[in-house]
């Protein structure tokens, strides 16, 4: 009985390598980890495992490594593609999240992204733009492995996210911005063990964790606002709820979670502001005097070519 069971695992495993995955059944975690240390001393230099080898980081190979097999009628040989980096092909990876900000009680401005993904080189001396097409492509973990099909852009050329992230002096120009009239749209984004939200208007925020299940619930007024730590929380405003969630079995101590305001970055200019709280729209003005029966709908405007056209209406008005 025992040995039919072992012999169906090993076919499992053996089914499951033929997929491509490796298994624990067909390699533990101690043989991978001595196979690893073996290859560390023979690897060309410059190159090192994408893990390591400590024995807390073997369980990531099992997802990021590929598998092939080569069988006969004597033998069953397995050929294990494991992932290399090097300092070069070593990229810190962000997942961009746009969020509007307020010009004026009814006006929002929000930059226009074309990349929901940055990968920043570790030298920063480049960076690569992700889609989300090409981030599918990605096996992703603690650690995300991605093939390298997409040019890899010196810093000399920044596209919007990265004269963003590289806080460029001139970061206005590649980007696109939008304005937004009558933004109503509350955002809670969970990212891992962080929530990123945004209210159009000051929100109070309820915080219940299981870790502090004897102090009372936390609450804050808050408008947008970082919150690191608290996948296990309870999260809920007047109109959202946001539930917590089990990631995986180990447990540990949670960190105390922490409000955290991330540093500005200014998308309008001084006389930029001046110019947009100047500006109405007719289709705002006409529903003007109903608008306390219909709710507007949501009217977005490219900034620039307004600016544009209404600079130019002026000069010509003179």
């Amino acid at each position: 009985m025992q040995l039919t069971q072992r012999l169906d695992e090993i076919f499992d495993a053996i089914q499951l390598a033929i997929s491509g995955s490796l298994s624990i059944k067909l390699i533990s975690s101690s043989s991978l980890q001595s196979i690893l240390r073996n290859l560390t001393l023979h690897l060309p230099e410059g190159y090192e495992l994408i893990a390591g080898t400590r024995t807390e980081d073997i369980h990531q190979y099992y997802k990021l490594s590929k598998v092939s097999i080569v069988a006969n009628f004597h033998c069953i040989k397995l050929i294990i593609h494991i992932p290399l980096k090097s300092v070069d092909h070593s990229f810190t990876l962000y997942k961009i999240i746009i969020l509007p900000e307020r010009i004026s009680p009814d006006k929002f401005v929000q930059y226009a992204i074309d990349y929901p993904y940055l990968a920043i080189q570790v030298s920063q001396h480049g960076y690569i733009a992700f889609t989300e097409k090409d981030y599918s492509k990605c096996v992703t973990s603690s650690i995300t492995v991605c093939p390298l099909d997409s040019e890899i852009i010196n810093t000399q050329r920044l596209n919007c996210a990265a004269s963003l992230f590289f806080q460029s002096p001139n970061r206005q120009q590649p980007c696109k911005r939008d304005l937004l009239f009558n933004y109503q749209q509350s955002t809670m984004i969970q990212h891992r063990n962080v929530w990123i939200y945004h209210f159009p208007t000051p929100r109070q925020l309820t915080l219940r964790c299981p870790a502090n299940e004897a102090s009372p619930p936390r609450t804050q007024v808050l408008v947008n606002a970082v919150l690191f730590n608290a996948s296990a929380c309870h999260v809920s405003t007047e109109d959202l709820h946001m539930y917590p969630t089990l990631r995986g079995s180990m447990q540990t101590e949670l960190n105390t979670p922490q409000k955290f305001l991330p540093d500005k970055v200014p998308i309008f200019s001084q006389h930029e502001s001046h110019q947009l709280q100047e500006l109405t729209m007719p289709t705002l003005q006409a529903l003007d005097s109903i608008q306390s029966h219909l709710a507007t709908p949501l009217h977005s405007t490219d900034i620039d070519s307004l600016l544009h056209m209404h600079q130019t209406s002026r000069v010509t008005n003179c």
